[in-house]
């Protein structure tokens, strides 16, 4: 299916809340730009979609097919991958993006002499569809009460750079940690008292690669395919008919047409052979899905958690389904009063709870993030809550915060999405690899400052 990478601009705000809910376009920034003429947003949609959305008075600007430049980007990777240089696992030294075993291998390195002393690889449970094993890097020494700092990646198949983004913070912090130095990145530097205190008085939890069917598929065959594999329901043939959006699997108001108000713009589908955002046949139903909460589910001294995405240069905290409010506990996800209702935003009927301090504090780490990645080459971030355009439902950040609500004995995790890379890159869920570069060293000075900053 070709979809086109566009701007897309109505006459106002209710207009742009239609462009999910009437269209089913894919938006990808949460925020909506005012320009002159009205209101804006950049997205990936179809010819037909693009022809309806004309013929009712908005104005699309196509800025590439982005099928046919994908398929470019593959034509780099494939090459790249069957060249000498492909041989590096060093994300550093790399000159493309590494390929799902690379990654597979670049993490049992960094678990092997000479960081065994304080790396340990973690094997998933669940096999994905095809039967790939999947792992998870600890990274930590020392023992007692610690705190638990859990990073995701490679979630949604066609954000190729996370899983590199995360074997770069893995790399790049063992080997400061190894030899006692400092890590600079443009204008911010963490200090190798800074680097020893986060191994020697926290645990890093890093699992960079979910959906490595889905990665793998996208990079050698279908550039823009974001779910998993899983195979296509019987009597279903075509090939949008395979796989589950994972960050939509999850158990968080997963079954959201009985929770959002039917007229909620959410970016999510029960229909099978929809293209990108299918929620699978039950919560949790997913491989890769259960893999991501077993980590929350072992390592019980989790307190933090960021999941990384691409792109609009965002970062996003709880609460996705509904606007945040401090005045009514009683007003939250669990209470089935509300059913129905949610996901409008600026009405009167629904907002999600979050105690006050709560929120202070996951803003305040936000921040964090967004002023290192400023201190690498200038770009800022916009640190905002997760619903802003449209509502979400089943999405890991979303879920990870929800654990402590639903059952008190589970601790709390305080949950944010990276959204990475800029709309204006060609390419943007997977840029030119010297642009990506950069933005490995953005995302990675974000982590290395999260990570000094979460206690």
């Amino acid at each position: 299916m070709t979809q086109f990478h566009a701007k897309i601009t109505g006459r106002d705000q209710a207009a742009m809340t239609d462009i999910v809910r009437k269209y089913k376009v894919l938006v990808a920034r949460h925020t909506v730009e005012k320009v002159p003429h009205g209101y804006r947003v950049d997205a990936h949609a179809t010819d037909e979609q693009i022809r309806a959305l004309t013929a009712d008075g908005y104005t699309v600007e196509r800025l590439e097919d982005a099928h046919a430049a994908g398929k470019a980007r593959q034509e780099e990777f494939l090459a790249h991958a069957a060249g000498a240089a492909a041989a590096t696992l060093s994300v550093a030294k790399s000159a493309g993006y590494l390929s799902v075993d690379d990654v597979e291998k670049g993490l049992a390195a960094a678990a092997a002499a000479p960081y065994a002393d304080f790396a340990k690889l973690v094997q998933l449970p669940s096999q994905t569809w095809e039967k790939r094993a999947c792992h998870a890097l600890k990274l930590g020494k020392g023992g007692g009460e610690r705190v638990g700092i859990y990073f995701l990646g490679g979630v949604h198949a066609r954000e190729w750079g996370s899983p590199d983004i995360l074997l770069h913070f893995v790399q790049l912090l063992s080997d400061a940690y190894l030899h006692q130095r400092d890590i600079t990145l443009g204008q911010k530097t963490f200090t190798a008292a800074q680097i020893k205190s986060i191994v020697d008085t926290k645990d890093i939890y890093v699992f960079p690669q979910a959906n490595p069917d889905g990665r793998d598929y996208s990079m050698r065959h279908e550039a823009m395919w974001r779910k998993n594999r899983r195979p296509a329901p019987q009597g279903h043939t075509a090939s949008n008919c395979v796989g589950v959006d994972v960050n939509r699997n999850y158990d968080f108001l997963w079954n959201f047409p009985k929770f959002f108000d039917p007229a909620a713009p959410v970016q999510n589908s029960t229909n099978p052979c929809d293209h990108d955002v299918y929620i699978g046949p039950e919560a949790t139903s997913e491989p890769e899905t259960r893999n991501a909460v077993w980590m929350l589910d072992e390592f019980a001294n989790i307190r933090y958690f960021v999941d990384l995405h691409s792109y609009s240069e965002d970062i996003l905290y709880n609460w996705g389904d509904d606007l945040d409010q401090s005045e009514d506990p009683s007003m939250n996800f669990q209470n089935p009063a509300y059913d129905g209702k949610r996901g409008i935003a600026n009405d009167k009927a629904y907002r999600e709870y979050i105690r006050a301090d709560d929120k202070t504090k996951a803003v305040a780490l936000a921040n964090t993030m967004r002023d290192a990645i400023k201190a690498v080459r200038g770009r800022v971030y916009k640190t905002e809550q997760a619903l802003s355009l449209y509502p979400t439902a089943g999405t890991s950040d979303d879920y990870a915060f929800s654990r402590h609500i639903v059952d008190p004995t589970k601790p709390k995790v305080f949950s944010y999405t990276i959204e990475w890379g800029s709309p204006d890159n060609p390419t943007p869920f997977h840029p030119p690899y010297p642009e990506m570069k950069r933005i490995i060293d953005e995302i990675t000075c974000a982590l290395l400052a999260f990570c000094v900053a979460a206690e």
